[in-house]
């Protein structure tokens, strides 16, 4: 099997001219049905040594999910997303094909060990405007939220025309809502998948269901879809 095939290319002319881009973002290709953007944090070096300078990394990354991979990261998400303990293969396929994915660090991280840094987030936040503006999301989903405060600090210090309300950067549940002129995002940020500080997924599918309600409907097939596929 071809690893990202399903995976569009519809956008790649545009990514191409953004040089911050060290891979490019996941799309899959029914993304329009959803116009979410699950926003990872970083990649780690896995010991091939195959990332470094692979455009395709991320999008085979995710590819390998069609292929029956279970890593955590994409299965913790497919429960959140979908409010359910063991999603099939044929829903987490769906859900890969119905999202765009992207990692806000565009630096290979050595090791788990190793974290981002501000300049690391701050590097990234630039750089997901750019793509934001491309594909156009209504929801991003971050996966992580150890950058919250580094988007506060890059729009705080940043000449920009996204709009955002302060308060909500200082509220228990980081859902963050920025609008420019008739572009409206919303961010939603929980506990990062992987789990190294726990992770309940119910918690956070409680949040996105709440915030986002049709989202789940969408992925299990339960909710009509009107306009086009990409």
């Amino acid at each position: 099997m071809n690893l990202i095939e399903n995976c569009s290319t519809e956008f790649d002319d545009s990514f191409d001219k953004i040089k911050e881009i060290s891979w490019l973002p996941w799309v899959g290709q029914r993304y329009n049905l959803t116009k979410t953007l699950i926003l990872g944090e970083s990649q780690y070096e896995d010991g091939d040594e195959w990332q470094e300078g692979n455009i395709n990394a991320t999008r085979i990354l995710i590819g390998q999910r069609f292929s029956g991979s279970k890593g955590v990261i994409c299965t913790n998400t497919e429960k959140v997303l979908l409010s359910k303990i063991h999603p099939t293969q044929e829903e987490g396929n769906y859900i890969w094909q119905s999202v765009t994915y992207w990692n806000l660090v565009q630096r290979l991280m050595t090791s788990r060990n190793d974290r981002p840094t501000d300049i690391d987030y701050d590097y990234g936040w630039k750089t997901f405007f750019t793509v934001i503006d491309i594909v156009k999301p209504k929801t991003c989903i971050v996966l992580g939220k150890s950058s919250c405060g580094r988007l506060g600090y890059y729009l705080n210090n940043n000449k920009t025309d996204w709009k955002r309300t302060i308060s909500e950067f200082y509220e228990k549940g980081k859902v963050i809502n920025l609008t420019k002129n008739e572009f409206k995002i919303k961010l939603i940020f929980i506990n990062h998948p992987s789990g190294s500080r726990g992770f309940d997924y119910k918690k956070w599918a409680t949040l996105i269901n709440e915030t986002e309600p049709e989202l789940k409907d969408i992925l299990l097939l339960k909710k009509p879809i009107v306009g086009n596929i990409v």
